[in-house]
């Protein structure tokens, strides 16, 4: 009898709910299983697999798993798979000899604009193949909008440079405080590729009844 082939997303659709609802597919069961033995170093790098940032994200994602665990199908709460990524993040021993090693160059060139989760998890992906890539980020650190737009008492900035470091540490070329205004410029630096991780930064105005006004302020005065 042969091993039932795990190569199709249909297959987790059908037995393994919350492995599907992940937007990663991460294998929940594995690595909650892992923290229940005590092994939260092998759990937060069956995460790091496919999720590259569990830190981050045991305390920021919006858990589209939990919903579609099977658990709540019986109990009135669902497993808090979020929280248990966090677990491993914060239980886990130094993983830096664990993360994967640089192979040889490969004479090729990548430009990536932003330093944000996208150009960073681009990067974790191509660095440990032998591509030279060139991070450009008009920020003093990377990170993107995981460094600027979730407060620190939800997500403290040190958990940020951590796991940007592991990244960083698989040799890239980090260019902080350099702006791209021009691709046509870039592109003329004789890159193989190029990708724009820029995001969304520009700020969105609410459309409010009384957003334009001023706001009075009243002043009370007492005499004695």
């Amino acid at each position: 009898m042969q091993r039932t082939s795990t190569d199709g997303p249909d297959y987790f659709h059908k037995v393994v709910d919350c492995q599907w609802a992940c937007p990663a597919h991460t294998p929940v069961p594995e690595y909650i299983r892992l923290i229940a033995d005590g092994r939260y170093s092998d759990a937060y790098m069956v995460n790091w697999k496919s999720n590259v940032f569990p830190g981050i994200l045991g305390r920021t994602c919006d858990r589209p798993c939990e919903p579609a665990c099977r658990r709540g199908r019986v109990e009135d709460e669902p497993v808090a798979i979020c929280r248990l990524k966090r677990v491993a993040a914060d239980n886990k021993s130094d993983v830096s000899a664990r993360m994967p090693t640089v192979a040889a160059p490969n004479g090729k060139r990548v430009a990536l604009v932003g330093a944000g989760p996208a150009a960073l998890t681009v990067a974790r992906d191509l660095a440990p193949l032998g591509y030279h890539v060139v991070v450009y980020d008009a920020e003093a650190k990377g990170g993107g909008m995981i460094r600027s737009q979730i407060p620190r008492f939800r997500l403290p900035e040190e958990v940020i440079d951590e796991e940007v470091g592991y990244i960083a540490d698989l040799g890239l070329d980090m260019r902080f405080g350099q702006r791209i205004d021009s691709l046509g410029a870039l592109l003329g630096e004789g890159y193989d590729a190029v990708f724009v991780g820029t995001g969304a930064p520009r700020g969105r105005d609410l459309d409010l009844p009384g957003r334009q006004e001023p706001r009075p302020i009243s002043i009370s005065a007492s005499t004695g």
